[in-house]
Order: structure tokens, then C-alpha cells, then sequence
């Protein structure tokens, strides 16, 4: 069980560190203000030639072919292993952020990061892709009580496109007009004709886009034709009049072949002018003969990633891929894609088939075309049904949301305004996590949700925190719940406000999302919900599956969607202004993970740069908030530090019900014995282990916005490959640095931007801590080279003793016996640290 209180060092550890002080017959941080204690290279060039190479009869020519091939080795190992091997990008693990320029980019030209993509994409299709599900056009089917005038509209619809293309005339009474549906005809026809492959795919963009023309007018001439039909439509689904575009909310270069958006059902029937990813339903990806289905699957996937960045209210996506005469419909869910059979469209069933699923998605609530019903889109404070947007293209800057909260315990809603974003789901699989700053709308005082008042005034802005984590049956009673876990810090803390000081999550509200069904009946949205939608049960896999794909489709975990509302709002951690300010952020964050931990029992474990924020006094973003029991230093001018997401967390009471320690964090922060799932506890030394990356990531890359290294000079690093291959990979590397203070000063510290004089001291501190412990010295248990180390990044001449990694000489297994007395040494190092930077903070 995770250790919650620190004892007093051990004798050992205090004559150690006093030793160590009465050496320099001054403080350590006060050496490092004066001059910094470890030699830095201001020429960039010159460490970069030591970074490929550390022998000096290196020619120059020779070095960069090194250093080339080091960077593509990265490339290489990073690509083969997203294919082959699963836990390269684990779930829980995280390895992205959510902006451009975040972790995953560091370091990393564009070319590379497409490519790093693309074999995600192919990791997708191999592993967690199940093909000829015919259920999938079912999520959009109509309810009971719908589906007989649902069935008679495609019936209609579909009788009527075979006779004009025989060259009939409609059927009697069908309310419909052969002079607007002939214009389609003729696409159809060639469609229908065009057999296996075609020389160019382009011509299939208009055969689409014709059949689905015939399908929305149809739809809106039987709504208004009187012909008996009382089928309500909610919207019509109309294709792009671009093709081979790139939209213009796009963060990269990759052009789309079409993609469908909607409308209201009284809109004109033509092409549709979607230029952006947050305006489409969905991508469609078109190659031009019928064996080119896994290729066109790989690049729907890598667009619509885009989709759940640009499209905050997006629960699941759909995807359309043509290849020639064929076309199959895909659902992307939060662990796996369905693929439907191939509709062809040669044959009159798959045609209906077609028009069926194009009438669906007319028909259906919102939530079954996969967006979330609590959310509504807004534009200049009017607002509408997220289907009806302009046909201007517009991009997610310009789209505000309203969006509804509701609270499992009260049983209360309240309606929030969101003003900006601050993290965005990213990926096609995972958690899709999403976080907005949001104010409360009180419509007795006017229109504040579309205010754009910046000095605070009335404005009690908030955190919500929107996501799909994984969850136990029941959801409402989940011990792992991140809503659960806040709960109980609240409570402790309003009862009594911590000592010493410290600001802390405030939960405000916190409940699952519900979605209305038939009556007024409501269902909680979980995986289970979606695949209720199909007709079908869920099953839990079994224990220790991991190839997911050897499983039938049915097989996934279960996962249920959250909303969190809470205070007080923080800034990035990269808006601090010196390196003084991030050393009294990252103390206050620690500070506030012992105190939760030891008083309410909760283990964190995920420690990174995205769950530090910076709080500063009197920001209106702190809203009514900043009373003692929560921004507990209201008079202090220096900044505060908010450790936020316990997503991960655990609560250490009844953690022994997990058999087996489980991967969780956030790379490239996570600790060896977390990379490796070492059968050994997770203690706070994992965390403290990731806050000691944190600093070394910041300190290499810059700790601000406007002081960060260049991809250029990132390239080579050794600190870059902690986020690149496979997990076991990472972990090696890490206990080659961090295994002697000569290993992490020469690969990591000295890396470190030039400027920074407190960083290096403070990362050499908590490395001593937590690796040079006489107890349990090191990162590793005992090595052979092999040969002389030419370049002290590779590993490749350094081999473990792999029977004695993971045995109980493991000093990373081993280190969890003086638990207390390494966390009690690390919390008297950052103590040191930050009261220097607060003294000089104060004093300027």
C-alpha cells in the first residue's frame, strides 16, 4: 500500500546530506544564483557534435552521418514498434498533449511526425479494427416507435431510384418530382456501372455526392408532398462542394478526398461549402478499385483525429470510405473501429442499404449520429441545432458552446458558457479527454455566455473537465472515480483547510452524462449505451487479453462519459516567468500531493507538465473562489501551484484489490517501474520520480512560451528518446541516465539551456534522493560492456542483467523499503529550494 506519511531521515541519509553541506560551507541553490555549479556550452553546435559523438578524432563528416543515423534509428524503432506492438501507446497511458508544439512534437520534424501517424493508423487497422460488422449502420436506426414510417421512406426512396435509372416513371402518390431528381440520375448510372476500379478516384467524389443529393431531396419533397408519410426529419445530410482539400482548422498538411455536413431540413438541396473539420459529420476517403480498402481506412483514420480536436462535442465519429463500386461505413469508438460489410453498389439491396443508413442519419437524435445532446452549439449568441451551421466554413475559434452539467449527488443542472478550451482530444482512441474554462449562465442577467469582459467583474469562471475513462459496473458506484476521489478531497478539506498551505482542487460539480430515450426514460452514456444502440450486449474481456484483436468485436471495456466542474482555474505551467516561479510551482504542487495523499489516502500517479498549473493572486480567472479553504495564500503576490487530473489516481485503502499494478501516466514523465510494470507497489516515489523528469524536460526544452529550444537543436538529444519506442525502451534508456550522477549529469544535465542556474542543482538534489540512497543506489542492478562506448546515447553496447531486473535486488523495487525516508529527503530538498526562490522573488 502507498506510503501517506515521511518520517524523519534516517541517520544515514541526514550525515550524507550534512556532510555534503558542511563541504561547501555554503547552500547549494546559493552557489547555483551565483554562478551555475555544473560548466554549460552556450554554442549549441558544439554540444550537439558531443551529442552525436563523445570521441574527439570524430571527423565532422562522420559525426553528422551519426547523428543522422540516430535520428532515423528513433524514427525506425518508433514506426515498427506503433505496428507491431501494442503497448507502444498503451491505454492508460498518455503520451500526447493537445496543442501543436506540445510534448510529442518536440524535436520532431513534421515529416517524421506524419509518419509516426501513419503507422499509428496502420497499428489501428491491424489491431483494433473488426470488418464486416453488419450492426453498425444500426446506431442510427430509428426507435420502436418510428421505425415503420422510417422503413416506408426508404422504401419509397429506394423504389424510386431504381425506376429512374431503369428509365420509369416515380410511383404513383409519392409526393415526389422527376425534374429535381433527374439531375442525379445519370451519376448514379456510371456509379452503378463503374465495376472493381476506376483509372482515377476523383470521379467517384461526384457519384457520392449525386446519390446522396437523391437521397435529402427525396427527403424533403415527402415532407412536404402530403403523401402520408409522417416521418419527422431532423436535418439533411448533404455532401461537400470541395474535393482533395485541406480544411482550414487543420494543424497539418493532410488534404481530405470529401466529407458530409447537415442541414436544416428546409435548407437548399445542393453541395455544401465545408471547409473545416469542426463543421463536418464526417470524412469520406475514396481510392479507385476495391482492393485499396485498408489503405483508404488508414487515412480516415489520420483525419478524423482532427474531427475530436475541432469537434468538442463529439461522443464517437462515423467514416465513409468508396473504393470503386464498393463502400463500407465505419464507427470509431474509444477503443476500437467497426467496419460495416461492403455495400456495393451494383446490387439493389446494397443501394437500399445505402439510402437506409443516409435516412438514418436524417432521422436520428443527435446523440446516435455521435454527438453529445448536452452540448449546443452557438454563433454570435444566437443559438441552433449544431446540424444547421453557415455555409462560411466557420473554424472552432469562432464557435462557442452552452453546455449542461449535472451533478450525481445533488441531482442538480447547472448550464455554463464555455469561453475557450484548453485541452482538446487528439487522438482516435483513449479517454478523448477535453477541459474549457466556462462561467455560469444566469439568464436573468442577459446574454454573458457570448460576454467578452476581461476584468473579471461577476465572472466566476471554472474548470470543466469533459471524458471517457475507463470505469466499473456499476458506473454511479466506481471507488476509481475521479468524481469519487475529488469528492473526498473537498470534504477533508472544507472541513479542515490544510497546514501548511496550499490551494488544491475544488470539485464544484460532478456527474455522467445521461442521454433521453424513449419517454422520459434516460440511460447514463457508456460504451455499453453504444453498443445497446446496435442490438447487442457488451462482454467484458477476458483478464490479461491484450491482443484485442484475436477477441470478437463485442469484446471492449467497458468506459462511461464524466463531467467535471471545478475551481479554481490555473494557467499553463509554461506561463511562469523565470525559473524561480516554476520552483515554487512545482513545490506547492508536491506539497499539495502529500497532503492528499496522507490525509485522504489518494496516490495521483500521473506527474506532468499538464497537471501543474499556475495560479496567480487576484487573477479574475480564480472567480469567487479564492477564500481560505481554497487559495489558501489570498495575500501572497507569487504564484501558486494546482496539482489538477486524478484521472489515475488511487485510493490507497483499497488499491490491494488490484492484482496487479497497472501502467499509468504521462510520457515522457512516467517512472522506470511504471514503463516496466514492475511487480512492485506504486508509491509517491513514482511521482516524486516523474516531477524529477518534469524539471529536466522543462529545463532542456525552456520553461515558457517565449524561451523554448528549437525542434533543430532538440534533434539527437538524449532526453527525446524518453518519449519514443516501445515502453521497455524508454525504461532501459532511463536507467542508463539515471543510474550514477556521471550518467544523468553528462546524458541530461548538461543538455540543460544555458541560462538556468537553479534547475541543474535542483535536478542533481532530487536525482541523489531518489537514485543515490546508499540503501538502494541506482537505477539498475549490474551491466557488462560490451565494447568502448563510442556514443553514450546508444544502448546498444550496454546490456542488464535481465535475471536480476524486476528481482528484489532491483534498487527500483528495492527503494520501496525506505519509502519514507527518500520522500522525507526529496520534500526537505524542494523546501530548500523553494524558500530561496521565494526569498529572491520577493525581494525583486
Amino acid at each position: 500500500m502507498a506510503t501517506r506519511k515521511s518520517k524523519t531521515p534516517t541517520p544515514a541519509v541526514a550525515t550524507t546530506r550534512q556532510l555534503r553541506r558542511e563541504k561547501r560551507k555554503s547552500s547549494p541553490i546559493e552557489e547555483a544564483a551565483a554562478a551555475a555549479a555544473l560548466p554549460s556550452t552556450p554554442k549549441r553546435k558544439a554540444n550537439k557534435e558531443n551529442e552525436a559523438n563523445h570521441a574527439e578524432n570524430i571527423t565532422p563528416v562522420k559525426r553528422r552521418k551519426i547523428r543522422e543515423q540516430l535520428a532515423k534509428d528513433a524514427v525506425a524503432t518508433t514506426s515498427k514498434a506503433v505496428a507491431a506492438n501494442p503497448m507502444v501507446n498503451p491505454t492508460p497511458c498518455k503520451s500526447r498533449t493537445s496543442k501543436s508544439g506540445a510534448v510529442h512534437s518536440y524535436g520532431i520534424p513534421e515529416t517524421e511526425r506524419d509518419k509516426e501517424a501513419k503507422a499509428y493508423a496502420k497499428y489501428v487497422l491491424e489491431k483494433h479494427t473488426h470488418h464486416n460488422v453488419a450492426e453498425v449502420p444500426r446506431i442510427a436506426a430509428s426507435r420502436t416507435g418510428e421505425s415503420q414510417a422510417t422503413e416506408e421512406t426508404i422504401g419509397l426512396i429506394a423504389e424510386s431510384m431504381e425506376r429512374l435509372m431503369a428509365g420509369r416513371p416515380l410511383p404513383r402518390n409519392s409526393g415526389l418530382k422527376r425534374k429535381l431528381l433527374m439531375p442525379y440520375v445519370s451519376g448514379l448510372v456510371k456509379w452503378r456501372d463503374v465495376g472493381p476500379s476506376v483509372k482515377s478516384e476523383k470521379p467517384l467524389y461526384d457519384y457520392f455526392a449525386n446519390f446522396a443529393l437523391f437521397v435529402a431531396q427525396c427527403l424533403q419533397l415527402t415532407a412536404v408532398g402530403g403523401n402520408g408519410n409522417s416521418l419527422d426529419i431532423a436535418r439533411l445530410v448533404l455532401p461537400s462542394s470541395r474535393s482533395d482539400f485541406k480544411p482550414n482548422d487543420s494543424n497539418d498538411t493532410r488534404r481530405i478526398d470529401s466529407g458530409l455536413d447537415t442541414r436544416n431540413p428546409d435548407s437548399l438541396v445542393r453541395p455544401v461549402s465545408v471547409d473545416a473539420y469542426a463543421d463536418m459529420l464526417c470524412v469520406l476517403e475514396a481510392k479507385a478499385a476495391r482492393d485499396q480498402g485498408d489503405e483508404a481506412l488508414v487515412q480516415l483514420f489520420m483525419y478524423s483525429a482532427s474531427l475530436y480536436t475541432r469537434q468538442p462535442d463529439r461522443r464517437f465519429l462515423w467514416g465513409l470510405t468508396v473504393c470503386a463500386d464498393e463502400i463500407y461505413v465505419c464507427t470509431l469508438l474509444n477503443d476500437c473501429v467497426l467496419v460495416s460489410p461492403a455495400m456495393n453498389i451494383s446490387e439493389a439491396a446494397d443501394r437500399k442499404a445505402l439510402v437506409s443508413l443516409l435516412v438514418s442519419w436524417s432521422v436520428c437524435p443527435r446523440d446516435r449520429l455521435g454527438y453529445d445532446p448536452t452540448m449546443e452549439r452557438i454563433y454570435s449568441g444566437i443559438s441552433s441545432d449544431s446540424s444547421s451551421s453557415s455555409d462560411n466554413g466557420s473554424i472552432i475559434d469562432d464557435i462557442r458552446y452552452e453546455i449542461s452539467c449535472y451533478d450525481d449527488e445533488t441531482e442538480e443542472t447547472q448550464k455554463y458558457a464555455i469561453r475557450r478550451t484548453i485541452m482538446s482530444a487528439d487522438d482516435v482512441f483513449g479517454r478523448h479527454t477535453r477541459c474549457f474554462v466556462a462561467i455560469p449562465i444566469d439568464y436573468n442577467i442577459g446574454n454573458i455566455a457570448m460576454s467578452s469582459a476581461t476584468d473579471g467583474t461577476n465572472l466566476q469562471e471554472v474548470v470543466i473537465k469533459d471524458a471517457w475513462p475507463p470505469a466499473e459496473s456499476p458506473v454511479l458506484e466506481d471507488p476509481r472515480s475521479e468524481i469519487v476521489l475529488l469528492r473526498k478531497i473537498r470534504s477533508e478539506f472544507e472541513a479542515n483547510p490544510p497546514s501548511p498551505p496550499h490551494i488544491y482542487p475544488r470539485l464544484v460539480m460532478g456527474g455522467h452524462i445521461k442521454l433521453a430515450r424513449d419517454g422520459d426514460t434516460y440511460e447514463i452514456d457508456t460504451t455499453d449505451a453504444i453498443f445497446k444502440s446496435m442490438g447487442v450486449e457488451r462482454l467484458n474481456p477476458p483478464p490479461g487479453s491484450d491482443e484485442m484483436e484475436a477477441l470478437h468485436w463485442r469484446y471492449q471495456p467497458l468506459r462511461a462519459h464524466r463531467r467535471i466542474v471545478m475551481s479554481p482555474v490555473g494557467h499553463s505551467i509554461k506561463t511562469v516567468q523565470n525559473e524561480m516561479e516554476l520552483i515554487v510551482v512545482l513545490a506547492e504542487a508536491m506539497r499539495c500531493h502529500a497532503s492528499i495523499l496522507g490525509r485522504c489516502g489518494i496516490l495521483h500517479r500521473d506527474i506532468s507538465t499538464n497537471n501543474i498549473l499556475l495560479v496567480r493572486p487576484g487573477d479574475h480567472s480564480t472567480g469567487a473562489d479564492t477564500d481560505a479553504s481554497v487559495f489558501s495564500r489570498p495575500s501572497s503576490p507569487l504564484p501558486h501551484g494546482l496539482l489538477i487530473d486524478f484521472d489515475f489516481a488511487i485510493d490507497v485503502d483499497i488499491s490491494e484489490r488490484v492484482a496487479r499494478p497497472e501502467r499509468s501516466g504521462t510520457l515522457p514523465y512516467m517512472s522506470i517501474a511504471n514503463l516496466l510494470n514492475l511487480e512492485t507497489e506504486r508509491t509517491a516515489l513514482d511521482d516524486w520520480e516523474s516531477l524529477l523528469y518534469v524539471v529536466c524536460w522543462l529545463a532542456t526544452v525552456g520553461i515558457c512560451s517565449n524561451d523554448r529550444t528549437t525542434d533543430t537543436d532538440l534533434e539527437g538529444l538524449p532526453i527525446c528518446r524518453w518519449r519514443v519506442g516501445t515502453l521497455e525502451r524508454i525504461a532501459d534508456t532511463k536507467r542508463e541516465h539515471m543510474n550514477s550522477t556521471s550518467n544523468f549529469e553528462d546524458s541530461i544535465v548538461r543538455k540543460f539551456r544555458h541560462q538556468y542556474s537553479l534547475l541543474p542543482q535542483l535536478a542533481i538534489f532530487l536525482h541523489e534522493a531518489l537514485f543515490a540512497n546508499p540503501n538502494c543506489p541506482g537505477a539498475s542492478v549490474k551491466f557488462k560492456r560490451l565494447n568502448r562506448l563510442v556514443d553514450l546515447h546508444s544502448l546498444d553496447s550496454l546490456v542488464f542483467d535481465q535475471q536480476e531486473l524486476g528481482s528484489k535486488n532491483d534498487p527500483l523495487i528495492k527503494r520501496n523499503e525506505y519509502a519514507d525516508d527518500i520522500i522525507a529527503n526529496l520534500q526537505s530538498v524542494m523546501q530548500e529550494f523553494e524558500h530561496f526562490a521565494r526569498k529572491k522573488l520577493s525581494s525583486t
